[in-house]
């Protein structure tokens, strides 16, 4: 929160120039641009318009984006937003805005009844929950009316009364009331903080106790105990080692709220901890925090992140202590840097995106995205701070969401695993400010896209949006919005004429129409020192391009290879792999004789085979499709001749045609075609999304119409073919069908199950199917889901044994190591009814068992050896009334039997803290 203005603030404004020097100049060449700051009249502005974009009064709700309609925020997200609201509120002193944000906190709330019910306990999810037990106990305290004190009680009470558990994992809230598969931070430390804030305002230690208790299981089993949070354990898989910025948030809001409660400084170095591990490593290479999106519910959580880092600014401005000195300079720094940052890149209605990174002219803002700079203008002290944009070397990838200006496109996931624009029409644009292309200078582009239409163009201008256009790049149509290839083009001025870019410059990408509306998605791009057209591996290679070969020819119209004899062979020079190296291969055939295959090799034609593309007989040298198959990816790295071997069924002539090839960077994963497939752990798909339910999480909104299909690269059949195909789907319609095709969407069909209604999206039963012809090895599966209305639901699938569905999932066994665990810290001991509690965080080794406890007097030991699992954090020894010469000595112990040194303390110590 803000302090207030004085001396303190003074000494640090003061000390800003050398801070901000410090903080960046990590920054290879950044380059500053204009100073900007922001202070009390910019928070005010910024709730202003973001309610004005974003605010419905009728519903007394807020829209999900800027295209408002019936598209309303979800339920959790709605709390969040209700605290925005509130800080703008205490923050404010402009009298007229007061009032309207004292009016709209409690509109919120009434909207959110009328809109979800009085009694919200029936929601499967804990955390959303949670958040509004937690914004109704800070209403209670803005308000101070009874109702919003009575729902804040009664919905933490409800979730820690009936969600702890002892059993898995040695405590712990779960994730969801319906089913019990995991325990996550986001549902944890925020029921920690409620917890703080219902003690503050009852004063009733029974919600201390709980803060502690749950705040001491989360820092053990799901941080590694210097900052890192983890997402979750499952029973499934385990811990699960993600770190977000909203459960960094939470992590650090709880301890300050601890700290704030019990005086006790170790919460407060946890929330440093947390604070630093989120500056140095959920932030990119500016200290920018980054987007967290496509994922819907991460894309906002800067907003509840700076809202705790303010709440330990405000700590570490209320603290005496000049051992936080250092650390406090360097994070007030940081946070301004990111504030300012992100305000200068509003729009003109004063709305930021959530990728602080570029300034969003228009298109579609959505309002969780957008309120983290709100929250942080509203919270985080103000100083001057200047936005810098780093200098971004030419010939690296720029990843497209990286934009420091852009119009018109969204952000959205990418299957190559990071983020992309999306929607993108004519007219839309993305800048990059600071390129620089050296001295040698660039003579070629390459752009990695993808169209489900027939793509676009992409202009290349200098330094201004109407600056000198240097080139011209077309997207082709590659099939589908999720089918990427490298878009390749040499550098031409608008005559033609060939342009070598040196020194820096800001890059325009704008986008033009072609044919259709939408035309592409762009995931990066790059500019090469040569001309990329013929050796880019992940280009369109023309197979009519060859640079040698036997046992075919060129058609002369079309330029593609046909007349292929068995045995033949083409061969294309020095293809660039590129460091990362290719995982599959795609390439467009046509047959109308009985098929065959092409195999890659490497180098020579006695060089390693990295990858076989089996034809099928299509019956039409006219009908063309697109075949895929694995390529070794170990092998097919760096700058190879590329021999493409052709052969023909039982050894006859005339395998395929050949129009053009190109490889493909996705990796794949392994999937044994008998064992229980997950249908959401696709690769790729189209025209559907996932849904939990049940205690599965499954594909849904699948429409025929839309042509929905998944993509799982690989399946691997092994030596024998399966004999049925099986299903775990639901319908509350007539169903539709799933089609199994092989390494193409226009590959060999090998099975086709009918599913029916079943009377309920979540009625799940199993369907089966022949598979109709024979399939051994590794192959990229296709289901196409087909049928003329809203189809099924689909959880699983597969090639074996139909039980496989219903078997227990075993969590997998920690993989044995020799190394010993970590000790435990921060031990507590306190008289308890005639005996003593004892108290401990840790260890933090994500394969830690148990704690063992050993009481010693006089380097004796008395009575036996205490062991207790990981996760529960507390033990009782019997009553030592005079615990002079008595020690106690912990020790851990791994799930390999690896055990620590031991750390040892004295009891008379412990007692008297």
């Amino acid at each position: 929160m803000k302090g207030n203005p004085g001396k303190r603030s003074l000494l640090r404004l003061t000390a800003l120039p050398l801070i901000m020097a410090l903080l960046l100049t990590s920054v290879i060449g950044a380059a500053p641009v204009r100073a900007a700051s922001f202070g009390p009249a910019d928070a005010d502005a910024a709730i202003k318009a973001f309610n004005a974009k974003f605010w419905d009064p009728q519903a007394k709700y807020f829209w999900a984006n800027s295209n408002r309609g019936d598209n309303y925020q979800s339920f959790w997200v709605e709390a969040e937003l209700w605290e925005m609201v509130m800080d703008a509120y205490l923050h404010t002193s402009d009298p007229k805005l007061k009032a309207e944000l004292r009016t709209q906190i409690d509109d919120i709330f009434d909207g959110t009844v009328a809109k979800h019910g009085e009694d919200w306990t029936n929601n499967p999810f804990n955390d959303d929950i949670m958040w509004w037990a937690m914004g109704s106990a800070r209403a209670y305290q803005i308000t101070g009316e009874a109702r919003y004190l009575e729902k804040a009680k009664y919905y933490f009470d409800f979730v820690y009364d009936t969600q702890w558990d002892d059993e898995f994992a040695g405590g712990g809230i779960w994730w969801l009331n319906s089913e019990h598969n995991t325990k996550n931070a986001c549902i944890n430390f925020p029921a920690a903080q409620a917890a703080v804030f219902l003690y503050e305002i009852t004063g009733d230690r029974h919600y201390l106790e709980a803060a502690t208790r749950i705040f001491s299981w989360g820092k053990t089993m799901l941080t590694d105990g210097n900052g890192k949070v983890f997402d979750r354990i499952e029973l499934e898989r385990g811990p699960v080692p993600d770190s977000t910025h909203y459960n960094q948030g939470t992590f650090v809001g709880a301890a300050v709220g601890l700290y704030r409660a019990t005086g006790d400084e170790t919460y407060l170095e946890d929330a440093v901890k947390g604070a630093r591990f989120t500056m140095d490593r959920l932030v990119d290479d500016n200290r920018l925090l980054n987007y967290e999106g496509p994922n819907g519910d991460l894309k906002g959580g800067k907003t509840i992140l700076i809202r705790n880092l303010a709440y330990l600014q405000q700590a570490l401005d209320d603290l005496n202590d000049r051992a936080y000195d250092d650390f406090e300079r360097e994070f007030d720094a940081w946070l301004a840097f990111n504030t300012a940052t992100a305000w200068s890149h509003r729009g003109e209605e004063g709305i930021v995106d959530g990728n602080w990174v570029g300034q969003l002219l228009s298109g579609t803002y959505e309002s969780w995205s957008s309120a983290g700079a709100v929250q942080a203008l509203t919270v985080v002290e103000p100083q001057e701070a200047a936005p810098r944009y780093p200098v971004r070397n030419a010939y690296s990838r720029i990843e497209a969401e990286k934009y420091n200006i852009g119009k018109g496109f969204v952000l959205e996931g990418s299957p190559e695993g990071t983020l992309q624009l999306g929607g993108i029409r004519s007219g839309h644009f993305a800048a990059y400010k600071n390129v620089d292309f050296g001295t040698d200078g660039a003579i070629g582009f390459i752009a990695r896209a993808a169209s489900g239409t027939g793509g676009g163009n992409i202009d290349i201008r200098l330094d201004r949006l109407d600056g000198p256009r240097v080139g011209t790049v077309r997207v082709e149509g590659t099939g589908g919005w999720h089918q990427f290839i490298d878009a390749v083009g040499v550098l031409e001025d608008e005559q033609g004429n060939p342009v070598t870019v040196t020194g820096t410059h800001d890059v325009y990408l704008v986008f033009n129409q072609v044919d259709d509306e939408y035309l592409f998605n762009l995931n990066w791009f790059r500019f090469t020192e040569n001309d990329p057209r013929q050796t880019d591996a992940y280009a369109k290679l023309r197979a009519g391009h060859l640079d040698g070969g036997s046992g075919l020819s060129v058609n002369a119209e079309h330029g593609y290879l046909e007349g292929i004899e068995g045995g033949a062979h083409a061969i294309y020079r020095d293809i660039d792999f590129g460091s990362s190296g290719a995982s599959g291969v795609t390439m467009r055939v046509s047959s109308g004789h009985k098929g065959g295959s092409i195999e890659v090799k490497l180098d020579s034609l006695d060089g390693p085979t990295v990858g076989v593309a089996r034809i099928p007989a299509l019956g039409s040298w006219d009908d063309w499709v697109d075949l895929m198959a694995l390529v070794d990816g170990e092998q097919a790295v760096g700058i190879h001749d590329v021999y493409l071997v052709f052969h023909g069924t039982d050894g006859q002539d005339y395998p395929c045609n050949l129009d053009w090839f190109n490889f493909t960077t996705v990796k794949g994963t392994g999937r044994d075609a008998f064992g229980k497939l997950e249908a959401e752990h696709y690769t790729i798909g189209n025209g559907f999304g996932t849904e939990q339910g049940g205690g599965q999480t499954y594909l849904a909104g699948l429409f025929g119409p839309n042509q929905p299909y998944a993509m799982y690269n690989y399946v691997d059949f092994g030596d024998a073919s399966p004999e049925q195909f099986h299903v775990h789907a639901a319908s509350d319609t007539g169903g539709g069908t799933i089609e199994v095709r092989i390494d193409s969407l226009n590959g060999p069909l090998i099975a086709a199950a009918k599913v029916d209604g079943t009377g309920g999206w979540q009625n799940f039963k199993v369907f089966s199917a022949d598979v109709a012809a024979p399939v051994t090895g590794k192959h990229i599966v296709f289901l196409i889901f087909k049928g003329s209305d809203w189809l099924y639901n689909l959880d699983k699938f597969t090639f074996g044994d139909s039980a496989v569905f219903t078997a227990p999932t075993t969590p997998p066994a920690p993989v044995p190591d020799d190394v010993p665990p970590g000790e435990v810290e921060n031990i507590r001991a306190l008289r308890e009814n005639g005996h003593i509690r004892l108290y401990w965080d840790g260890p933090y080794d994500m394969d830690g068992k148990l704690v063992q406890i050993r009481l010693f007097k006089n380097k004796k030991q008395v009575g036996q050896t205490l062991e207790v699992r990981r996760g529960i954090q507390t033990a009782l020894l019997p009553e030592v009334k005079n615990p002079r010469n008595h020690t106690v000595t912990f020790t851990a112990v791994d799930h390999s039997g690896n055990v620590s040194k031991g750390h040892t303390v004295r009891l008379d110590d412990l007692i008297k803290k």
